[in-house]
């Protein structure tokens, strides 16, 4: 799936592209793919596109809000052929000049909202902090953490608490925080906390860089892959970078989790400090 990285490529990509062109019309190929679809004849010109968690955000001088959310296989891709397609094409953006954006979607799980733009959509209200606001603090992951007694692999993965983070970048997140994946979230202290917050910046921040991960389908606009996955740590390796040892893999809330037993906290032994700063 798609997380930040990606889908803030994706953006920066996207952004000198088709901001100040007129989108014609959405066109859908498979049912269910366009939510909330009004009849309306023109869309207006691209105003802004921005990302809130892993959604994309596109709106218009028509004071409409398109809201794409590429969930586990969808993808965008421009192109400035009218004609072109793709395999598992579910829509297509068509701008005035004959170009068009493809979402390609092969599990058929990702949705286009269109929705006027003042229109509150849920799925964003209840979303969490976004890692590069100010909002992402120390001290607001200290209220979420203290009472939550799950594993912090999965509480990383609340988008409710933190927005736009996935799979691939919480398991790197644990690893250069040394903190294994199942021990209680409101174990951690906070110097631990504040090493999870600079360690999701620093890492988010160098996935960017280099255009996101590719491992299965994720491709930038261009359908190129991304480069981050030539620096991962600890995500679908067998051998700890630091210590050699054998990186070991379990199932956490139906997702796979890489760590290295040696290296990160052991979940059976107590952490050295306990709900205290």
């Amino acid at each position: 799936m798609p997380e930040l990285p990606e889908v803030q490529t994706i953006i920066n990509e996207l952004s000198p592209i088709i901001i100040g062109k007129n989108l014609v019309k959405i066109e859908e190929f498979r049912e269910n793919t366009l939510i909330n679809q009004q009849k309306i004849s023109y869309l207006g010109q691209i105003n802004t596109i921005f990302r809130r968690g892993k959604y994309i955000i596109i709106t218009t001088d028509q004071k409409l809000q398109i809201i794409i959310h590429l969930r586990m296989t969808g993808k965008l891709i421009y192109t400035e052929n009218l004609t072109s397609s793709s395999s598992h094409m579910r829509a297509h953006l068509i701008f005035s000049d004959h170009s068009k954006l493809i979402f390609d979607d092969v599990r058929t799980f990702g949705q286009i909202t269109i929705a006027p733009l003042n229109q509150q959509i849920k799925s964003l209200d209840i979303l969490g902090a976004e890692p590069f606001s100010n909002d992402f603090s120390t001290e607001y992951l200290w209220q979420k953490f203290r009472k939550r007694k799950a594993p912090i692999k999965n509480i990383l993965l609340n988008q409710t608490i933190i927005a736009g983070l996935g799979n691939i970048y919480v398991n790197e997140i644990l690893f250069a925080c040394q903190i294994h994946p199942a021990v209680p979230t409101n174990s951690l202290n906070k110097k631990q906390i504040g090493a999870i917050i600079s360690n999701t910046i620093k890492i988010l921040k160098k996935a960017i860089k280099y255009n996101g991960t590719t491992i299965s389908d994720y491709k930038r606009v261009d359908n190129k892959s991304g480069k981050f996955q030539n620096f991962l740590k600890i995500y679908q390796k067998t051998e700890c970078p630091k210590c050699g040892n054998p990186v070991s893999r379990i199932k956490q809330a139906g997702r796979s989790t890489f760590f290295c037993y040696s290296c990160q906290n052991n979940p059976h032994k107590p952490l050295k400090s306990k709900n205290n700063g």
